[in-house]
């Protein structure tokens, strides 16, 4: 597959040569925190201070590199921005410059708008332009809200929608603080669990647990706290990111499809983290049969690496008369509209879709095997080029291992694999470009394995009480 670098960047490998943090490191943290927020002056889980990229590799102050398996959270999904998106952002920069597309109309913006009418699911005919995720999920449920003249939206546990003080409450990315002082104060937010088949929320013990029993919850739900006429609809990401990627089964699917033609529910898929190739199709949704969205969102590797932008694809019953108006200064700005453009006529060409599929299969051919080896091995997920690894105390009570989390990713970042992470967490997270060559990504997963058999050898201490080391995990 032909990707946007050189075949020279192609094959370097990572490479750490200091302590982490380096010295010069270091030097540009003493020199800055002073000015920054106490979180973003906190190196203790990214003790690396970038310098530039250099092909999929991360290169720090002190010249050592790291394979990029966070990809800017997935918002730069071809790795290095490619030539054909940052020439087709020029073009409309040196033409447009800056403009208002909702109140002004332009033909980069009526162009991406023409491209997405015609790759969206067929019923999703209508585009509202956005610039973030967040407003993204915020403007829908508005959207749902005007379309039923009903309050309530419901919500699965461990989703993440962005960080606005609403939408902070209809997520809990499966870490209590994300949501501490938010959730509790805003009401119209009914959340029951993700599907898991792995860990169950009802049930101690090891699965493959029944991930339906969630759906079985919000029936009680709807004869004890919520009438089901009061509902709008359902806000649902199709494969979980920050909860450790979880991709729900057919049979749940079809019985939450059911149970949105019942009681007259819209179901809103967010693809914010999930779109354009990054489950190894176009749209996550695609992996499965017979989903049938009223609202899609876009975000992220919506990008394709250029300028922020995000989407709301919605029916016309839904978006064709609204009193709503919901655009932003920045929302679809020409040049971002021409690199998003230009993004999908990359996948379009071929290859993308295909090497996201491959990396999936990487990951579980190197990973998999780990369950078996190590204790601390609860279970290894992947969905296209999204990944996981869940620890865990021991296999027969699936104690969540935060501990040995965060021990492993300080082991892999020592052998030059950044993947994404978070105190508290217990399962560590690849995300890397749809475009990383096979060989980059199996040596990654490689050096990740013996991150993780290097941290079994010497298993870090858990606290008895997951929520108390949470917590402290969080000072």
């Amino acid at each position: 597959m032909k990707t946007p670098l050189s075949a020279t960047a192609e094959n370097e490998r990572p490479r750490v040569k200091t302590s982490l943090p380096g010295p010069h490191s270091a030097a540009l943290f003493a020199r800055h925190d002073p000015h920054l927020t106490s979180s973003n002056a906190d190196h203790s889980v990214y003790p690396l201070a970038e310098v530039g990229k250099r092909g999929y590799l991360i290169e720090d102050a002190d010249g050592n590199t790291f394979a990029d398996h966070m990809s800017a959270w997935g918002a730069a999904p071809f790795g290095p921005t490619p030539p054909h998106v940052k020439a087709a952002m020029e073009r409309a920069w040196d033409r447009h410059g800056m403009q208002i597309s909702g109140w002004l109309p332009n033909t980069p913006a009526l162009a991406l708008v023409e491209k997405l009418a015609q790759i969206a699911p067929p019923r999703l005919t209508r585009v509202e332009y956005s610039v973030s995720g967040t407003l993204a999920v915020e403007g829908a449920v508005k959207f749902m809200r005007e379309a039923t003249r009903r309050p309530l939206i419901i919500t699965f546990g461990g989703q993440y929608h962005g960080e606005s003080t609403y939408m902070a409450a209809g997520a809990s990315s499966d870490l209590s603080n994300v949501a501490t002082g938010r959730t509790q104060y805003v009401s119209g937010v009914v959340m029951v669990p993700y599907p898991n088949r792995f860990r169950s929320p009802f049930r101690k013990g090891p699965g493959p647990f029944d991930e339906t029993e969630v759906l079985d919850y919000l029936d009680y739900l709807l004869v004890q706290q919520v009438h089901p006429g009061q509902v709008a609809g359902v806000l649902i990401e199709p494969v979980l990111g920050e909860g450790g990627i979880h991709a729900p089964s057919q049979v749940f699917w079809d019985r939450l499809g059911a149970l949105c033609k019942r009681w007259g529910w819209l179901l809103c898929l967010d693809e914010v983290q999930t779109c354009m190739g990054r489950c190894g199709t176009l749209f996550a949704l695609q992996r499965w049969q017979g989903i049938d969205p009223d609202l899609l969102l876009l975000g992220k590797a919506f990008a394709a690496g250029g300028q922020p932008i995000a989407a709301i694809l919605g029916t016309d019953a839904i978006m064709g008369h609204t009193d709503l108006h919901l655009g932003s200064t920045y929302g679809f700005a020409p040049a971002a509209c021409a690199g998003a453009l230009a993004g999908i006529e990359l996948i379009e060409a071929g290859g993308v879709l295909e090497n996201a599929l491959a990396l999936e299969r990487i990951f579980l051919e190197e990973l998999r095997p780990l369950r078996d080896e190590i204790d601390q091995v609860g279970d290894v997920r992947a969905v296209g080029a999204l990944a996981a690894v869940e620890f865990v105390q021991d296999k027969a009570t699936l104690r969540p291992a935060p501990a040995f989390q965060l021990a492993v990713h300080h082991a892999a970042l020592r052998l030059g694999v950044l993947g994404i992470t978070q105190r508290g967490k217990w399962h560590f997270r690849l995300q890397p470009a749809l475009t990383m060559p096979e060989a980059l990504f199996r040596h990654s997963c490689r050096l990740l394995a013996q991150a993780i058999r290097e941290v079994a050898r010497a298993v870090p201490a858990e606290r008895a009480d997951i929520q108390q080391a949470v917590a402290e995990a969080e000072r």
